[in-house]
């Protein structure tokens, strides 16, 4: 009973001498992150490490004057995530002929800037972007961009760029072109201080659109009716016809149409107008100095008159070819005279 107990006193001894060993060389095993300005590297390591160790297991080389987030000689912990590197840089600021050297560590171009004291006017830019991580013996160069006032999508927004063409502005801009889209100026054109540009957003649509064809009036001659009358004798009435546009909108406003296809869906029915020739029968024997008739003289008082039963039987005008309304009219009466008469 005594040398039993005593073997699992051992065990138990050896086994928390092993734990104990294992927490004093090993430690407990946790992933993090090495974030090196940007620079991104995932590692796993122990509690028994510091920051230094763990970094130093990443093979990355930290200069004189480089920092962590947390210290060097931090201890790793379960809760810790991320390490932050932060470099040393030397940065010289420019603007015109004035110089600003700085230094900092684990900062931005736009951090150096501010620290250079240089006070900005409108507009005025780097030559890198400002957030990018600044890096030993760098030059910042502030230099004013064009101004540009740009309309896109109902909005207008003011610019600084130094894109040299239209092109190249709307590239930095990233603004996506359609494939009908349109520019107020072309893509070539150099970018000019105070320029306005416009992104035109263009769409074609087809459109049908039933129209009325008007009807024309036709004009007829008749000798049923007496000169100055006339008579409508067939109503016009209007067709229709369905036309297909192409219309353009820009910016959802229509622009512009054009008829690409017409289709008569009714035929218009014209109007006729018929117009009298024939002429009264009142102007026959009114002049007695008129010539004789063909079948002799009608005698004296006779001439023109229904007296002593002779009545007119038909006129005939008889127009002179030169067309200028003047003529003569054939005169026949019921006792077979025929009368001549200028009008």
């Amino acid at each position: 009973m005594q040398k039993t107990f005593a073997k699992i006193t051992a065990v138990l001894m050896a086994v928390c001498m092993l734990a104990g060993m294992l927490v004093a060389c090993g430690g407990q095993e946790v992933s993090l992150e090495i974030n090196d300005m940007g620079n991104k590297t995932a590692i796993t390591t122990s509690t028994a490490k510091t920051v230094k160790q763990a970094i130093a297991d990443a093979e990355i080389t930290l200069g004189e004057k480089d920092e962590t987030e947390p210290a060097l000689d931090t201890k790793i912990t379960a809760d810790l995530k991320e390490i932050i590197v932060k470099r040393y840089a030397k940065v010289t600021v420019v603007i015109g002929n004035e110089k600003k050297e700085v230094e900092l560590v684990g900062g931005t171009v736009e951090d150096a800037i501010k620290k250079s004291g240089i006070k900005l006017e409108e507009g005025m830019t780097p030559d890198v972007p400002a957030t990018d991580y600044v890096k030993d013996g760098m030059t910042v160069t502030l230099t004013k961009g064009m101004k540009v006032s740009l309309t896109v999508d109902g909005k207008t927004t003011e610019i600084y760029t130094k894109a040299a063409t239209v092109a190249d502005f709307i590239k930095e801009q990233k603004i996506t072109l359609g494939e009908n889209d349109e520019l107020s100026a072309k893509k070539d054109a150099k970018i000019t201080d105070g320029m306005k540009l416009s992104v035109l957003r263009v769409e074609y649509k087809e459109e049908k659109k039933t129209e009325k064809i008007a009807f024309e009036t036709e004009e007829t001659y008749s000798d049923s009716l007496s000169e100055g009358e006339s008579q409508v004798t067939q109503d016009g009435v209007d067709g229709e016809k369905e036309v297909t546009y192409k219309v353009k909108y820009v910016n959802g406003k229509e622009k512009s149409r054009e008829a690409i296809n017409e289709k008569v869906t009714k035929k218009a029915v014209n109007k006729i107008v018929t117009y009298g020739t024939a002429s009264s029968g009142n102007d026959s024997g009114s002049d007695s100095g008129s010539s004789g008739s063909s079948g002799g003289s009608s005698g004296g008082g006779d001439s023109g008159s229904s007296g002593g039963g002779r009545t007119i039987v038909s006129t005939v005008d008889y127009p002179d070819c030169d067309g200028s309304g003047h003529g003569y009219r054939e005169i026949t009466y019921s006792d077979g005279t025929v009368e001549y008469q200028d009008y």
